[in-house]
């Protein structure tokens, strides 16, 4: 048990590294950017940009991010004092707080979460998708 060198019989051990959770607990103040796999838990604070290509970064009551965001799935139920960029999901929770522009292909916002800045929907490859007037949609409503 102790001292052994084989990862086989540890269950902990895995040879991918999509399902590596880090924790970044209450208390731990990071600064510097990230980039990481799998799922980042931030408890504490960041103070620089974390990015992800197809990560997923949670934000609990009582975190912070002072930097950029862009990951795959970004969940913030703490406060984050940069843009956000989620490629597949953006899920804002009651005590989410943002000061930046979010960017989001899928987006969930619970009562309470608040953005201050400008909202765009994107595709999946990080394009920005066009946005429509409402003079535009309403003559593409007409015409079919």
């Amino acid at each position: 048990m102790w001292g052994k060198n084989s990862s086989e019989n540890s269950p902990v051990s895995s040879s991918r590294n999509d399902d590596t959770i880090t924790l970044i607990a209450a208390g731990t103040e990071v600064e510097g950017d990230i980039r990481f796999r799998g799922i980042v838990h931030v408890e504490g604070r960041i103070k620089g940009n974390v990015s992800s290509s197809d990560g997923k970064l949670q934000l609990i009551s009582g975190s912070s991010v002072d930097g950029n965001i862009q990951a795959a799935h970004v969940v913030i139920n703490g406060r984050v004092t940069g843009d956000v960029y989620a490629t597949e999901k953006l899920e804002l929770s009651a005590k989410a707080h943002v000061e930046g522009n979010v960017y989001y292909d899928v987006m969930e916002m619970v009562a309470g979460a608040a953005i201050n800045g400008k909202m765009e929907r994107m595709h999946k490859s990080g394009e920005l998708l066009p946005n429509h007037t409402e003079e535009e949609e309403i003559k593409q409503l007409e015409s079919a």
